[in-house]
């Protein structure tokens, strides 16, 4: 213990270091060699700390020096690679366990920002929940490239790890201090595996038994619990090393060696180019990581858009261009109403997307943000299709637990809302509290003739419509002839769809009311249709934005992505509907009489086909108008019967699997006599 504190006490004295007593002692508690660790962490008779520069200053690190992997070093369970996943404050299913992001700390007394990130925790079991999915993350990603449990097994680590100081705070008031992986999260979880035979889900106990310790205990770890790890790792220690003395060594000694310890450096000190403390340490690691011999770059797309948008807010919030509460709402920090005490905008999370799209398409400081995407993302020209790949992370952040977020996001990605009247124009959010009302008054201002009230409208409806799957990518396979629920009577890209739609009042009013469908979220409010051309319908002259009637003078509901398109702009419905039915009628030659077998199973298949398309088709609508869709419960009931008739058809009288071999153990028997 002698050595711990006067390690802890090189440590806090060194100029370049700006740590608190807590994070001093989570740094030299799981040193294996603490002398030696002093001695690299003394600032007289000079600092052997290494200067790692990143934007806006300087972090100091510690030298390579060996660690306890049980003593207070976890996961990084915030990990860019899969920041695209985790659940935001604004969600309406936020996460128990995940977290935003990591924050810098500022120290209580001084107000001044010290060298450790803090993180918020409702209790140690949110703690150990979140290390077992970065865990199982790092573990599965890009099968199992990252899993290096062969080579820890063979020569243990090598590389060394670089640490951060990490607080947490839980509800409770509490409060505990670990070291978290930044770059070798992949080599840490691989020594876990390692030691427990390459079982994840037992590397996640072990590893959450050792450091975190019992999660039915509430609040940080007592000094009793941290005495009783340290007595552990030294029982490891001196079983490992009294095995290594055997004539035979065996599995369990290989495997405890060569995950005993392992070599690391620990960030300790950050400091901001004018001398003072770094106010930003979340933005100093994602530069010192990017540019670490190990190339740290996230798994997927959408988490490098993640990552580099946050870095682009951050870096907007530091010039000026973002201000504080607009930075809280896109952080993912706050949720709804949060947000509506801070900015004034209704409190739902549709507002929240039109938020990341205000700031960086139409704010103030527009200009300003295209610059920071230009140059964090390498982009010669920000068009509006490179922008919406990068924006539709973060503006539907607020999404993530939405079944299904991947097709909105492809859609969003496919050039979005960002049409030209909402695109580096002026216009503002309308403050409110009822979402309705506001919805309301921003139609009446968009058919009065605002231009600002039609791009809010359009950011508002557009992203709703994204949402619920009414505006969906322009894909090849996207143009048909009949309506139905995967079809559009012409291609479209979400921002030529808009723009038609932004350009009529039926298109407006139909905006509202998808809007106002996807806030009320009840089976009870459907978005309507809206006439947006003055033409005659079945001897009936219409105008732009009066409602389209059914036979029963009910105004007709907007169910798929096909009935938007259509009302969009009908005239050229019609012309593509015809041309592809023609082209349809013209495509078929004269074909030669099928026979009898293969038509009827030509009908079958197309007859169960046409089923699952149909089942799937109020599976969805169920989730905006309920489960009466599909009707009465006798009526389901009676379907499911005859499916079973049919699946106990199809075994009895079809063709059996020549790949099973059944055995006759009588013939076995007889030829064995």
């Amino acid at each position: 213990m002698t050595k711990l504190r006067g390690a802890r006490k090189a440590l806090l004295a060194n100029p370049e270091t700006s740590l608190d007593e807590q994070a001093a002692n989570a740094i030299t508690s799981g040193a294996v060699d603490p002398a030696r660790l002093q001695a690299l962490s003394a600032g007289e008779p000079v600092s052997l700390l290494t200067a790692k520069p990143v934007v806006g200053g300087t972090l100091y690190a510690t030298a390579p020096h060996y660690r306890y992997p049980d003593l207070d070093v976890l996961p990084d369970f915030i990990n860019q690679r899969w920041a695209d996943q985790l659940r935001t404050a604004m969600d309406v299913a936020p996460s128990t366990s995940l977290v935003t992001s990591y924050e810098t700390l500022t120290d209580a007394e001084t107000a001044r920002p010290i060298a450790v990130f803090t993180v918020r925790m409702r209790d140690r079991k949110a703690l150990a929940k979140a290390v077992a999915a970065s865990m199982r993350n790092t573990f599965h990603a890009q099968k199992g490239e990252n899993d290096y449990t062969q080579s820890v097994l063979q020569q243990g680590v090598k590389e060394p790890l670089t640490l951060f100081v990490m607080r947490i705070v839980y509800e409770d008031g509490t409060e505990d201090t670990f070291l978290v992986a930044g770059d070798g999260n992949s080599r840490l979880v691989s020594m876990w595996l390692a030691r427990t035979g390459g079982d994840i889900e037992a590397a996640i106990s072990a590893c959450i038994s050792s450091v975190i310790g019992s999660t039915e205990q509430s609040g940080g770890r007592s000094r009793a619990e941290q005495a009783v790890a340290r007595r552990r790792v030294a029982e490891l220690t001196a079983r490992t090393r009294k095995n290594l003395a055997a004539s035979t060594l065996t599995e369990a000694t290989r495997r405890e060696g060569h995950t005993l310890a392992f070599p690391a450096t620990v960030v300790v000190g950050a400091r901001a180019d004018g001398g003072e403390p770094l106010a930003d340490l979340v933005a100093a690691r994602d530069d010192l990581l990017a540019n670490l011999h190990v190339h740290v770059t996230a798994w997927t797309p959408g988490a490098q858009n993640t990552q580099g948008m946050q870095r682009v807010y951050r870096h907007g919030l530091g010039e000026g261009l973002i201000a504080p509460d607009v930075h809280r709402v896109l952080s993912g920090t706050v949720g709804a109403q949060a947000m509506h005490e801070l900015l004034g905008v209704p409190a739902h999370r549709l507002w929240s997307a039109a938020v990341h799209q205000h700031a960086v398409l139409a704010g103030p400081h527009a200009d300003g943000l295209n610059r920071l995407i230009k140059q964090e993302f390498g982009m010669g020209k920000a068009d509006r299709q490179r922008v919406s790949e990068r924006l539709a992370p973060m503006a539907l952040s607020a999404y993530r637990s939405q079944e299904g977020i991947e097709q909105p996001l492809r859609a969003f990605g496919n050039g979005g809302t960002i049409t030209d009247r909402v695109w580096k124009q002026p216009w503002e959010l309308t403050k409110g509290d009822d979402a309705f009302e506001v919805l309301d008054g921003v139609l009446g201002r968009a058919l009065a003739g605002e231009a600002g009230a039609v791009a809010e409208l359009t950011v508002l409806g557009g992203s709703a419509a994204i949402l619920d799957g009414y505006i969906t990518r322009d894909r090849g396979s996207k143009e048909g002839t009949d309506r139905d629920s995967r079809k559009a009577p012409f291609r479209a890209t979400p921002v030529k769809l808009l723009d038609l739609l932004s350009q009529t009042s039926g298109g407006l009013r139909m905006l509202h009311s998808i809007a106002c469908a996807h806030v009320a979220a009840d089976p009870a409010v459907l978005p309507k249709l809206f006439h947006t051309q003055e033409r005659e319908v079945d001897g009936v002259l219409v105008l732009d934005g009066e409602p389209v009637l059914d036979q029963a003078g009910e105004q007709v509901i907007i169910d798929y992505e096909w009935d938007l398109v259509h009302a969009a702009d009908p005239a050229e419905a019609e012309r593509t509907i015809a041309k592809n039915r023609a082209a349809l009628k013209t495509g078929g030659g004269s074909q030669e009489r099928e026979a009898e077998d293969v038509r009827q199973r030509r009908q079958l298949e197309q007859g169960i086909a046409s089923a699952s398309k149909a089942a799937r088709a109020l599976a969805r609508m169920s989730q905006k108008r309920g489960k009466g869709v599909f009707g009465t419960f006798d009526g389901v009931q009676a379907l499911r019967d005859q499916l079973k008739k049919l699946d106990e058809v199809l075994v009895a009288f079809g063709p059996a699997d020549t790949s099973i071999i059944v055995i006759d153990e009588d013939e076995d028997e007889e030829g064995a006599e």
